[in-house]
């Protein structure tokens, strides 16, 4: 009989044992949701990070094109203008030309008679001179729209 007892004690003793055992395998399965649910939040948080940054770059390559495009309409803009502005250039050159051949006729006609021919494109060439230390008013302008050009350049690249 006196193995009963033992008995019944070694049983308890499993009995508290595997209790034991229960409750540390509730534990670590309680921290094993924790590290899963931890990992979760995390990974959501990199996912909304990520998907925040992509939007950004997206945004940011939107503006950078939109911006180029702007440039280039400023450029071929420019360039426009300075083909206009050489042609006007040109044509005021002409229109001088034609006005001062037009003078040397005029004082050749009224009486100025001693002028000869040569006299006449010799005038004509000496007008032709441009006064460098004095630029023309189109040259200036088109000096600075050239500087302006490059400010606006220089704008455009710093955005």
């Amino acid at each position: 009989m006196e193995q009963l007892p033992q008995n019944v004690e070694e049983l308890q003793q499993m009995y508290r044992d595997l209790l034991q055992v229960k409750k540390e395998l509730e534990e670590m399965h309680r921290q094993k949701d924790e590290l899963l649910s931890r990992a979760q939040r995390d990974l959501a948080e990199e996912r909304a990070k990520r998907e925040t940054a992509e939007k950004e770059k997206q945004l940011l390559e939107e503006r950078y094109k939109k911006q180029l495009q702007i440039l280039e309409i400023f450029q071929q803009s420019m360039d426009y203008m300075k083909e206009e502005m050489e042609e006007k250039d040109r044509r005021l050159r002409e229109q001088d030309k034609r006005i001062q051949r037009l003078e040397a006729q005029m004082k050749i006609m009224t009486g100025n008679e001693q002028h000869t021919e040569t006299d006449l494109f010799q005038s004509v060439e000496n007008d032709n001179r441009e006064d460098t230390s004095q630029p023309s008013l189109f040259h200036q302008i088109r000096d600075l729209l050239k500087e302006l050009r490059l400010l606006m350049a220089k704008c455009f690249c710093c955005m």
